[in-house]
Order: structure tokens, then C-alpha cells, then sequence
């Protein structure tokens, strides 16, 4: 290094004889008067580095936290190098000074304190060196020293990467001791230059990069020599120092993104990054030069001269074309997260949930979601596995909030990786809840949800109500949901994957069966012949294990209701199918005595599954049966069934038109008279479209990317100002669509357009008319 004016080699040289004895080799004792500094002649300096741990007594003060010098000056001036020394010939005054109250001067020096200053010090130095109310100038003092350590001691090779690696962690300490610029500003050039000095023997760049955000007025020293240093060698960028780069440059843009969800932008940046540059950016070399001059703020070492290993590097901070290159990736970087950072912004503490994490493109994930999927994957492989949908969400740190739309997201998600589940949001199923049951079962791994069609819609009533009959006396018998599965894998109409699905649907129908309700609907449409054919089937299912229950004959007589049949004829259909080696079922004699009499036993106990000869020959005969009319009804009855069905959703869009409508019929007509014309128009013509044999239904344009139904839902929310939240529940119910998701969907969306919401408030719910002015535009 080569040695200029104020430098240490400057120095005079003074030297100080110490006790003898190792145990006080360390004890440092004030000196008398005339031992004072420049009172004798010039000797060589015994100014030492203490390491920490290393214990040192001045004056009465036990000091082990090291990191400063101690030992006799010459010289103690502001401008000496040895004015950062600790030098115990110097008087001191145990009482101290008032710690609060400033130094005097902004250069300065041991000699310079005043005895109570000297105390206050010490007693800071001894203690656990946390600020409390000192001020800032003795915080300085101590930086002195270690500035000295790393910028003298470090570029003469007399630091290893230990002591680099301690300092650095208390730099890193004090950063948070005061929040002065100059203070942050000084800590910060010398945690920077500490990395270059650790680093001299290597190339900046190859090592690794710093965190953080940008905090001063240029590019951190250390980023600006590892980009210098890769423009001269002509070596690719690493990603890691580009994302240093874009982070701590101050003349970056940068979006909301890159500090609300740090983690994921680097993440994102990193790969994008990659992918696009490969294994690194080539840097041109400016010619401009870069300025490695250490900025201290110890005064003796302003003049330090320049490492060797840092002189004629080029300065890329002096151009903008890579600047420019780095700004449009962090801002498509931040674009990624958009929808994420937006969903975290509404929700602070959904960090880290399932939730927040389906807002992000699958290939954003942490490592810790994918490994989830992986490990369910394994689980799932040999069979199928029911459970709860919050048992389920819980393997994912859900927070609780599963929207539709997320939920989509999730099983599109799980189906890529072989995961089925069933029932399938993407198949028209609504949201699970918590508490509901699912199957999840292995698949071949494919984005694309199981194609239906209507042979399947039928498949899935038969083995709704049969699961229903089955367990209508409890727990359905491992005959009776063989049974099940073999009609399943009988009907030539349906497709492996759609047979694997329809027994997970069994499954779970047995574990939480449908609402009678809602299989009455869905039975409408099918003809008289197909209804009597499936009661056929579920008397067999009902009989498979040779005991017909009082509470099973009660469940079959509702159906049979459902299904529009005489429940009369339930008891020569139960008759007619009962084995011959089983124990008759009580509905012989008259209806009401059927209904009164107890449940027929079991000949022997249940202990195996084992069907006879003689019921195997019944089922196989009433699964061609079944599966006769299934191919009939797929081609006669499907297509009724279909237009019946967009009848009903039209029926419901009317129904949402007049949500705000009075309850009784009369006031019901008079208000919603025009719309109710209307609506029943466009279904009449639409029906009629369909029952002639036009291509397809009607079908209105998504809106705002939105599906089908949200954009119903969107349509209808901008036909008023104001809405009850009661409305609006009845309104999504008939789009079969849970309220919060719905709005939190439709909001989402409009964010995206046009950064504003559409809807405010809870209830009742206000629409933001300018959106919905832009929207109908």
C-alpha cells in the first residue's frame, strides 16, 4: 500500500514496556504526569487491536467486549491516526459526563475527551454497548477503531475471515443503535468496504451478493466493483448481483411489490432473470472509471489511498443502457405479483396461507407448497383416500379464506400433479366447506379437468341416491357399496377415469350424502321409464346384503316420491328382488302394517363380503337392465334435460332482477312486471332455438375475463347503486356461487382494469358507479 500524508506508517513510532506476569499482561494503569503523551522521547507506539472476549482492565473497568485498540500514543490529535487509541495514561473521571450532552467537536479523539467524557465512554465500553441515551458522538469514537481495523489492518493482510465475519456482525448490530444518516451512511461504507478488503484475493462478483433495499444516494461501493469487475473480465453477471443491483440502486422505479412481498420478487426475479439471460448478462466496459476511495468517517484515514485491486474498474453506474435492462425486468418481475401483493395489501396476515399463495402462477410456489403436493401425491398413489376439505387445506396452512376462484386454482393445481379430487369445482361443484367431505384419488397428471357429458350427469343421480339408500340405516355394508361399484364398472357408456371418479363420488356420498333437495331437481327432467329403472337399481342396493332396514324402506318410499312413482309399488319391487337365503324384509301385508313392522335380522353375522351365485345373476340382470336405458335416456333425454336446465338458470337471472321486489305475489307482478316479460321472452325464444336444433345457446360475452357466472353476477351488480347483502345473497345462490368469493372476484378483476374496486361497503354493498359507467362504455 503505498503510504501518503496522515497515513499509519506516518506515525512516529513509540514503544511501552508491560508488566511481566501473563495474568496482568493485559492491565493497563494510568501513567504518572510526566509519562504523559509527547512528554518523553519518540518510541515506538504499543497500540494493539483487543479482540473480543479478550479482557482488558482500564482503570478499574473490566472491558472483554473487544473491538478497539488500547495501548500508549504519541500522537493523540484528531488528525493521528492513534486518536481512535485508548490510551489509559490519560486522566479519567469515574463519575462521568452527561452522557446525552455532545462532544464539542465532530473530529474526534481520546486525548481530546475530557476526564468525564473519558468515563462515560469506558463505562459505555464495559457494558453491553447498546446506545440508550449516549450520544451519537461516542458511537462515532467507537467506529474509529473499527474503521481503522478494516481499512488499514484488513488491506495489509493482517485481518483473516473470522475477525471479518465479527465485524461485519456488529456493524450490522450497530446499524440499529441511532437513525442519523451520517451514522447509517457511515456503518453502511463500512460493512460495503469490509466485504471488499474480506474479498481482495478474489473477484467481487464470485461471491455473495448483499440484501436489502436501497438506503442512500448511489449504488453500494461493493455492487458497483462486483459490475466493474465483471465488465473487465467479461464475465456473465451471477442473478444474484443483478437483484442487488435493482434493489439497492436508488434510481430504480420500483413497484409496491418489491418491498410488500420481497421473498417472492426475488424469487420471481431470479428466475425471469435466468431465463432470459442465461447464465449471466454480459457487461460492456465504460470507459468512465470508478471511484473506490474509502468515505470514513474517521478523519486520519480520509486520504487513504486506493487497493491496488480496485484501481481502473469501470464505473456501469455511469451508463444507463444496463440500468435500463434491469428496470424493465424488476418491473415485469413486479407485474408477476400484482394479484399478490394486492390479496396481502387487503389481508396482511394471509403471508405465507394457501390463499395468498394461489394468487401467484404455480411455478412462483415455495418450495414448501410443491413438497405438500409431492408428499399427497405419495399418500393418494395405491387408493383413495376421504377426508374433509379442511382436513385437506390444513396439509397447506390455509387461512380460511377459499374462494371459488382459488379453489380452481388448487384442484387445476393438484390434478397437475395426479391428485384428483372429487367433487370438482371445475365440474360445476360448488365450494366444499371445511366441513365437507372429499376423496382424493390418483390420476394420470394433466392440467385439463375429466371431460362430462350428459351420460355422465345421469351416472352421477343413480349413485347419489344409491349412497343415500345404502347408509340410510346407518353405514352402508361392504355389500352394498360393492354393489355400487359394480353397476359403476358395468356401464359401457363411461370412460375408466369417469368410472374412478364416480366411485370417489360414492364415497363421499356415503360419507355426507346430497341433500334430497337437490336430487329431486336434478331428477326432473329424466323420463318416466328411466325413473323406474333407477328405483329398480336402488331396491337391489338396498337388498344387496340381504337385510332391507325399517329405515332404509322409509328413505326408498321418499324417493320413489322424488322420482314421481306410486311408493306402493316400493313393496313388490323389495319383493321381487329379495334373495332367496335371506332373511325376508317386513313388508308383507298391508302398507301401514309394512311401515310398523321391525327391521328383519340377519341370518348369521356379517363378518366377510361374499355375494351368491343367485344375487350375482339378480344384479348382472338389472345392470343390463339399467344400463339399457342409460343409453336411451343419453340419446333421448339428455338433450330435454339440457334445455330444461338453461331454463332454469334464465328463471334465476329474472328471479335477480327483482331481488328488491315485495314478498307477496301481487306486489311481486307489479313491480317486476316488464323484466319477468322479458326474461320469460328470451328463454321462450332461447328454448325454442335449442328444441329446434341451432348449434348452441345463447351465450353473453365474459366480462373482465371473468367465467359465466361471475359475469351474471358482475351484470347484475351494475344495474343498481346500492344493494342489501341479503339480495345479493339469494342472487349468487342462484348462481350457485358463494357471495364473498363472488365479490371479492369481481373486485379483484376491476382492480386489475382499472385499479378501483367495484363494490364498497358490507351491507348494504355500494356499487362505484364511474366503474360501472367504464364498464358498460
Amino acid at each position: 500500500m503505498t503510504s501518503s500524508s496522515g497515513s499509519y506508517d506516518d506515525e512516529p513510532l513509540i514503544s511501552m514496556s508491560m508488566a511481566g506476569a501473563a495474568a496482568d499482561a493485559y492491565r493497563i494503569s494510568p501513567a504518572s504526569a510526566d509519562a504523559r503523551p509527547g512528554a518523553g522521547s519518540f518510541t515506538r507506539s504499543s497500540a494493539r487491536w483487543v479482540a473480543p472476549g479478550e479482557s482488558v482492565d482500564i482503570h478499574g473497568l473490566d472491558v472483554s467486549g473487544g473491538f478497539f485498540y488500547t495501548g500508549d500514543v504519541q500522537r493523540s490529535h484528531s488528525e493521528s491516526i492513534e486518536a481512535c487509541v485508548i490510551d489509559a495514561r490519560f486522566d479519567v473521571d469515574r463519575d462521568g459526563a452527561d452522557p446525552s450532552a455532545a462532544l464539542g467537536s465532530v473530529a474526534l479523539s481520546y486525548g481530546g475527551f475530557t476526564p468525564g467524557q473519558r468515563g462515560t465512554y469506558l463505562e459505555w465500553l464495559a457494558s453491553d454497548r447498546k446506545k440508550s441515551d449516549i450520544n451519537t458522538g461516542y458511537l462515532f469514537f467507537y467506529l474509529y477503531g473499527l474503521e481503522r481495523r478494516v481499512l488499514v489492518d484488513g488491506a495489509a493482510g493482517k485481518v483473516g475471515g473470522d475477525e471479518f465475519n465479527a465485524i461485519a456482525k456488529e456493524l450490522r448490530r450497530l446499524l440499529n443503535l441511532d437513525a442519523n444518516y451520517g451514522w447509517q451512511k457511515h456503518v453502511r461504507a463500512l460493512i460495503d468496504a469490509l466485504s471488499l478488503m474480506a474479498s481482495r484475493h478474489t473477484r467481487m462478483y464470485l461471491q455473495p451478493a448483499p440484501d436489502g433495499l436501497a438506503t442512500g444516494y448511489q449504488v453500494p461501493l461493493n455492487v458497483r466493483v462486483a459490475f466493474g469487475q465483471a465488465a473487465l473480465d467479461q464475465h456473465p453477471l451471477p442473478a444474484g448481483w443483478a437483484l442487488a443491483w435493482v434493489k439497492l440502486d436508488p434510481m430504480m422505479v420500483r413497484r409496491t411489490a418489491v418491498a410488500r412481498c420481497p421473498e417472492e420478487f426475488d424469487r420471481v426475479f431470479m428466475r425471469q432473470y435466468r431465463d432470459r439471460f442465461g447464465d449471466g448478462m454480459l457487461l460492456p466496459a465504460n470507459r468512465t472509471k470508478l471511484d473506490a476511495s474509502p468515505q470514513p468517517s474517521f478523519r486520519a484515514l480520509k486520504s487513504m489511498p486506493v487497493p491496488g485491486f480496485l484501481v481502473g474498474l469501470p464505473d456501469i453506474a455511469a451508463v444507463n443502457g444496463t440500468r435500463n435492462k434491469l428496470q424493465l425486468l424488476m418491473h415485469e418481475s413486479a407485474a408477476a405479483l400484482d394479484a399478490y401483493s394486492r390479496y396481502l395489501g387487503r389481508y396482511p396476515e394471509a403471508q405465507g396461507t394457501l390463499e395468498a399463495t394461489l394468487t401467484l402462477p404455480p411455478t412462483m410456489w415455495p418450495q414448501a407448497t410443491h413438497d405438500a403436493i409431492d408428499a399427497l401425491a405419495a399418500e393418494i398413489a395405491g387408493e383413495t383416500a376421504v377426508s374433509t376439505f379442511g382436513a385437506l387445506l390444513a396439509r397447506f396452512r390455509s387461512g380460511g379464506k377459499m374462494t371459488r376462484d382459488k379453489a380452481v386454482v388448487f384442484t387445476t393445481a393438484l390434478a397437475e400433479a395426479g391428485i384428483a379430487v372429487e367433487p370438482d369445482v371445475r365440474l360445476g361443484a360448488r365450494t366444499p366447506k371445511p366441513t365437507d367431505a372429499v376423496a382424493l384419488f390418483a390420476i394420470e397428471p394433466g392440467a385439463n379437468p375429466l371431460a362430462i357429458d350428459d351420460a355422465y350427469d345421469v351416472a352421477t343421480i343413480i349413485v347419489d341416491l344409491a349412497a343415500t339408500v345404502a347408509r340410510a340405516d346407518g353405514d352402508a355394508t361392504q355389500r352394498e357399496t360393492a354393489v355400487i361399484e359394480w353397476q359403476i364398472d358395468e356401464w359401457p357408456h363411461l370412460s375408466d377415469e369417469q368410472r374412478r371418479r364416480l366411485k370417489a363420488r360414492n364415497l363421499v356420498q356415503l360419507a355426507q350424502p346430497t341433500a334430497s333437495a337437490g336430487l329431486k331437481k336434478k331428477l326432473e327432467p329424466l323420463s318416466h321409464d328411466v325413473k323406474a329403472t333407477i328405483a329398480s337399481f336402488l331396491v337391489h342396493t338396498a337388498n344387496a346384503d340381504g337385510v332391507v332396514s325399517r329405515d332404509e324402506v322409509r328413505l326408498l318410499e321418499k324417493v320413489y316420491r322424488m322420482l314421481g312413482i306410486d311408493p306402493q309399488r316400493l313393496y313388490t319391487d323389495l319383493h321381487q328382488h329379495a334373495s332367496g337365503t335371506a332373511a325376508t324384509p317386513a313388508h308383507a301385508g298391508t302398507k301401514a302394517s309394512k311401515k310398523h313392522a321391525d327391521a328383519p335380522k340377519p341370518a348369521a353375522p356379517k363378518h366377510e363380503f361374499v355375494l351368491d351365485a343367485t344375487r350375482i345373476a339378480a344384479l348382472k340382470e338389472e345392470t343390463a337392465r339399467v344400463s339399457s336405458m342409460l343409453a336411451d335416456v343419453f340419446v333421448e333425454e339428455a338433450h330435454t334435460a339440457h334445455v330444461i336446465a338453461h331454463v332454469h338458470t334464465l328463471q334465476a337471472v329474472k328471479e335477480q332482477h327483482v331481488l328488491a321486489a315485495p314478498a307477496t305475489a301481487a306486489a311481486h307482478d307489479e313491480v317486476s312486471a316488464p323484466a319477468a316479460q322479458q326474461m320469460s321472452e328470451q328463454a321462450s325464444g332461447q328454448a325454442s332455438e335449442q328444441t329446434s336444433g341451432q348449434a348452441s345457446e345463447p351465450h353473453e360475452a365474459p366480462l373482465l375475463g371473468l367465467d359465466d357466472a361471475h359475469s351474471s353476477f358482475l351484470r347484475l351488480l351494475v344495474t343498481r347503486a346500492s344493494w342489501t347483502r341479503a339480495e345479493l345473497a339469494d342472487a349468487a345462490s342462484h348462481l350457485e356461487l358463494m357471495l364473498d368469493g363472488a365479490i371479492e372476484q369481481v373486485n379483484e378483476a376491476s382492480l386489475d382494469r382499472w385499479d378501483e374496486p367495484l363494490t364498497d361497503g358490507d351491507d348494504p354493498v355500494e356499487i362505484n358507479q364511474e366503474v360501472a359507467q367504464r364498464l358498460a362504455a
